[in-house]
Order: C-alpha cells, then structure tokens, then sequence
C-alpha cells in the first residue's frame, strides 16, 4: 500500500528537536521525560531508527527504535510510535510502522517488539488487527507510577507484542488486505472469560479453564473515560485483565488478534501451537529422533525421502512415538536428551508410554 505519508529517517539537530517537540505534544509529557534531542542523536547515529511522518514540511508523526538482543537473537525494538493529536486516525501510525517495518527487513531484521497498555482499545486494534502483531508476554506495572495524561491513574501494566515482519498475515495487512480471522466462529459462553456489565463493571469467568482452541476477553469501550468517571471500575478493569491474561499465556495460549463481537471489543486468545519430538523405526530397525509441530506432515516428508538424509536411505519408516511440549525449545532439548540415551532405554520409554523431559506421550492414531 503506498502512503501519502512522506516517513524518512531524522538526521538534523533542528529536526531531533521537533522531535522532542512532538513527543511532549502527543503523551502530555513534562519535558523532563521526553527523549532528548541529544540521545536521539546518538541513536540516529548508531544502528537506531529515529524517523518522522511529514505533512509538507510539518512533522506530524514519529517513530523511534533500537537493535536490542532477545533468546541470543537480534531484533528491532519499537520504543516510541505515535501521531500529532491533530493528525490522529488519518493512517500516519500506519503508515510510519510500514516504513519501519520496510526499514528492519532491508537492516536484516526478523522481528520488532514493542509494548502497549492492554487497556487502551485502539492500539490493540492497531497492534494486533491492523498490524498482526501477537502477544503473549504480560508485564505488571511495567513503568511504575505514571504521570502523563494518557497513563496516570492506573498501574502501568503493559503487552509486549512481537510482529514477525515476514509472517504471511503481517504481508497481507501491510499490502492493506485485512484477512478475516474471526468470521467462521460463534463461541459459546464458556469462552469468554471476561465482559462487560450493563454497569461498565468487568465480570469474570470463574473459574477459568482454558480448553479450547481460543477464548475471547472483553475491554472497556474507552478506558479514559472511566478512569475519570469511576477510577475504582477502571483498577477492576486493569486488575481483570490482567488476571485473564497472565493465566492464558502461563498456559500456552497467545492474543492473537483483537476483535469485535456482539458490539464489544474482545481479545482473540488462540490456543498454543504445540511440537512434538518423535521417534521413528527405519527399514532397518533402526531409531531415527525430530521435532515437528505436524506428526502426519512431518511422517509423510520422511517417506517422501525429503524428511532427512538418514530416513531417506532407510526408507519406508514408521512413526512409533511421540511427546507433546508446549513450544519448539522445549520439543528441542527433549530431542538432544532423548538422542543420548542407549536404544534399549528409548524402547522402555517407548513401550510404558512414560512422560519424557516433561512432555506427555502422544497415542499415535488415537
């Protein structure tokens, strides 16, 4: 989608200074909080990405972020995005993630992250729905006591979302096609495990039990409003949430998208994607060991001979067991446990269909 937008990186002190400038201007900020022009200077000069939306030669739009090093890996961190209130939901935010979005990818960049108050419904529309960014980190009073005039009044509780910059549906979206996530289900009351009352109050499912594919988590309308009208029904809130929240993700299950449903608006949980280490019996008896988050997929490419160069010389193969974990590195460091075991002790674990490495046995077929 091409912008009407001009978005470029900021390389002028005059420009940092507008800079800081719009930041005060956006959150409220006393000056003191603002980034300095000086640091962003700095930044702008070493691997960070400090850029701004113009209208002509007004600057109504920024962005700001840095390489930051998560699970051995690099990624891009988003630590500011935001829109002079003038120019607000003329697609400017939309605009200025793309161009960084296009940035990271052309710097090597596989993932950005960022954090945003889970409370406020448009940057979950943004983030989630319009960017297809996921969360599944939950962080309590994340900045401590805030005294802007978005944040103040509440614990600062944050999601951190991860947006995988090359993910089919984060393309579709940047390309301005909204694939429609949530049009086939009609959940049942089960799976919302949190709404609203007719008195703005959060009324929660208890207890909860997360069993389905995906559960459904409503927010107020508009949080601010709230927070002036009836501060005590906005801590609720928060304290609701976040309780909904750290319970899915300790369970697997990532807020996946943010969606509208029976005039509310709901976080979309969906169930975790689990993998799976298996274990093969080759033509020759022999013991092949993998992971995979398919078992049938994964069995048909080994019999293909395109599963490994082991298996395709030894072909056909047979599936004869397998463990679920929860996510890819804990399938992983089960795979190198389970390789360093003598074959008579795979064949024990096999044949009493016993846990392994904290991953239950999977019935194949059943």
């Amino acid at each position: 989608m091409v912008s009407v937008w001009d978005c470029r990186p900021i390389q002028s002190m005059g420009e940092f200074e507008k800079i800081v400038e719009l930041e005060i201007a956006v959150w409220g900020l006393e000056p003191k909080d603002a980034v300095p022009s000086s640091l962003l200077h700095a930044m702008a000069t070493n691997g960070s990405l400090v850029a701004g939306a113009y209208d002509g030669e007004i600057l109504v739009g920024l962005v700001l972020a840095f390489p930051v090093i998560r699970d051995k890996q690099w990624m891009l961190w988003s630590h500011m995005t935001g829109t002079h209130p003038d120019y607000q939901n003329r697609g400017i935010g939309f605009a200025l993630k793309q161009f960084q979005r296009t940035w990271a990818i052309e710097k090597g960049y596989k993932n950005i992250g960022w954090t945003f108050d889970p409370l406020q419904r448009g940057n979950a529309n943004f983030n989630l729905h319009q960017l297809g960014a996921t969360a599944n980190t939950y962080l309590v009073d994340f900045y401590g006591e805030m005294t802007d005039s978005i944040n103040a009044g509440l614990p600062s509780d944050r999601l951190e979302v991860i947006w995988n910059l090359q993910q089919a549906r984060v393309k579709q979206l940047a390309n301005g096609s909204y694939p429609n996530t949530n049009s086939s289900f009609v959940p049942n009351r089960e799976q919302i495990v949190l709404t609203q009352t007719k008195e703005s109050m959060p009324r929660l499912a208890m207890p909860i039990k997360f069993t389905h594919n995906y559960y459904l988590a409503q927010i107020p309308n508009k949080i601010s409003d709230l927070k002036h009208k009836s501060p005590d029904i906005a801590l609720q809130w928060r304290l609701a949430l976040r309780e909904v929240l750290e319970n899915a993700f300790v369970q697997g299950y990532i807020a996946q998208d943010f969606v509208q449903f029976d005039e509310g608006h709901f976080y979309l949980l969906g169930a975790p994607r689990f993998w799976y280490m298996y274990v093969l019996e080759c033509s020759d008896r022999t013991l092949y060991t993998g992971v995979t988050p398919n078992l049938l997929q994964r069995l048909e490419k080994h019999n293909k001979g395109r599963g490994a160069a082991y298996t395709a010389a030894r072909l056909p193969v047979k599936m004869i067991g397998a463990w679920c974990y929860s996510n890819k590195t804990l399938a992983m460091r089960a795979e190198y446990s389970f390789k360093k075991l003598a074959r008579a002790e795979k064949l024990q674990y096999l044949a009493t269909a016993s846990p392994f490495s904290d991953g239950r046995f999977i019935e194949l077929g059943s």
